[in-house]
């Protein structure tokens, strides 16, 4: 008896170590791993240390939340446009100019910001900002019930509930009618999305799939990565983009809060070409395959003869796929450009030392730069980092207000002066920055300006300046929190 536990005791310690010896090599491999990839020499040295130190405790993170860098995604396109070249050209030629080409032709915030990132301008459009659920709602289902062609639709969020379900039927009317129906979800944001509201859609016709970032080997581990993008196309000619997704809580339909305070954009012209060429983007490596249907116009668009810029728009796509930080790049060019004003409202507070730079300098330039976020919290996490950079902010001197109004403040909004605004899905946080697929639409339409500006003014007027009443009477738990939770926030 004594030998068969001591040979146990033996194989027990053989696999012990051979396990221990396993985790230690792979994590110096995966040491190497992160001083080659890692964004930063900060983060690089912290996940070094923690891989060779502790490796069989910071292996598993570092593989799920340690890359910035989304695999395969350029590959995908590629790969259709093997069989699909025309199709892969029009999206690219939507999408992208020559590389430090020069895209825009004058000295405007929006030709600046076209140049930084490679995108194109778009002329001739029609702009009319959606202000909260139920305007937001009502258009997009109108446009839906208007459809002849095709629909692409794309949310980081649907619900199974009385919105969710109405939404379903709108999608599966037109389905049953003859029309395209396409519908891309994001596989984390859509966890508690139903079996049933799934086949539903899919019985009646609908082209339904998750984004599905896990795919291929490079990505098996990436559960941090997100499509944040929210976008409809309707026929190619008319689209919905910014920031609410499918749920009653859009509506202020939930118990902790009356309204949830939210802004999207409808637009019709030739940028929604662009919105489509993001979804045929997303569409490409999610399916591998092409959008027949889908109308791509080879007209070449003329500027408009005018000085003061109306329907003047350029679609600003970013993402872990991208070879450069693309969503940083957009809000540091912003910064730099403005001259009287810089607004920004997001929901999450967590920018990176980039964006901090970028809003430092503006405001030392004299720039009326504020941010609004909300007082009320969806995600605790983000919400305690938040108080961390709130107050760097106050130390800079930019004031942080916190929209106090009976809701919770969900858009994402920048202002700059009285000529650019930009609305869509990106945050001002990492995940936004770093993590997520997200798309903001620049606008340079007057009209369109002029609202937004007003919009926001009557947001800040029913929010406290944070700076001006401190806040160094939160208690010590909440204090504590922020400590905790800012170690997290390069992941949030």
């Amino acid at each position: 008896m004594s030998a068969v536990l001591n040979l146990l005791n033996e194989s027990w310690t053989v696999l012990v170590l051979v396990f221990v010896t396993t985790a230690e090599l792979l994590g110096i491999a995966s040491a190497w791993h992160a001083m080659n990839k890692v964004r930063t020499s900060q983060a690089a040295v912290a996940w070094a240390v923690g891989l060779v130190a502790m490796p069989i405790l910071v292996l598993p993170l570092y593989w799920v939340f340690g890359q910035k860098r989304f695999a395969g995604y350029r590959d995908a396109i590629r790969q259709v446009g093997e069989q699909c070249k025309a199709s892969v050209e029009a999206v690219r030629r939507e999408l992208m100019t020559g590389k430090n080409a020069g895209s825009a032709t004058g000295e405007s915030p929006l030709d600046v910001l076209a140049d930084v990132l490679d995108t194109p301008l778009s002329y001739n459009n029609a702009f009319r900002l959606l202000i909260d659920g139920e305007s937001f709602f009502d258009t997009l289902f109108e446009q839906i019930r208007s459809a002849k062609n095709y629909i692409y639709i794309e949310f980081y969020i649907i619900r199974d509930d009385d919105i969710g379900r109405k939404f379903a039927e709108a999608l599966c009317e037109r389905a049953q009618a003859g029309v395209v129906v396409r519908l891309l979800y994001d596989e984390v944001g859509c966890m508690k999305l139903t079996r049933a509201w799934l086949r539903r859609v899919r019985d009646a016709g609908v082209d339904v799939l998750a984004f599905n970032t896990r795919q291929g080997w490079a990505n098996r581990f990436q559960l941090n990565f997100r499509n944040h993008r929210k976008l409809v196309v309707i026929d190619g000619q008319r689209t919905i983009v910014g920031g609410l997704n499918i749920g009653d809580e859009y509506l202020g339909r939930i118990s902790w809060v009356s309204r949830w305070r939210d802004t999207a954009i409808h637009v019709d012209g030739a940028v929604v070409r662009k919105i489509q060429a993001v979804f045929a983007s997303d569409y490409y490596w999610a399916t591998r395959r092409n959008l027949p249907e889908a109308v791509w116009s080879t007209t070449v668009e003329a500027p408009v003869v005018s000085d003061d810029q109306h329907g003047m728009a350029a679609v600003c796509a970013t993402g872990p796929a991208d070879g450069r930080m693309r969503a940083t790049m957009m809000f540091a060019t912003i910064a730099g450009c403005a001259r009287k004003r810089l607004w920004i409202s997001s929901p999450y507070l967590v920018p990176d030392d980039s964006c901090m730079t970028a809003l430092s300098m503006a405001q030392a330039r004299g720039i009326d730069v504020r941010i609004l976020i909300p007082e009320k919290a969806d995600s605790w996490l983000v919400f305690l980092a938040g108080f961390y950079y709130e107050q760097q902010l106050e130390s800079l001197g930019i004031p942080v207000y916190r929209y106090c109004s009976e809701g919770f403040m969900h858009q994402k909004c920048v202002l700059a002066d009285d000529n650019l605004v930009l609305i869509g899905s990106t945050n001002l946080d990492n995940r936004s920055l770093h993590l997520n697929f997200e798309l903001m639409l620049a606008v340079a339409d007057p009209a369109l300006v002029q609202e937004a500006a007003q919009m926001l003014e009557q947001d800040f007027a029913v929010s406290d300046n944070m700076n001006a009443s401190h806040g160094q009477l939160r208690p010590w738990y909440i204090r504590t929190g922020t400590i905790v939770a800012r170690l997290f926030s390069p992941v949030l």
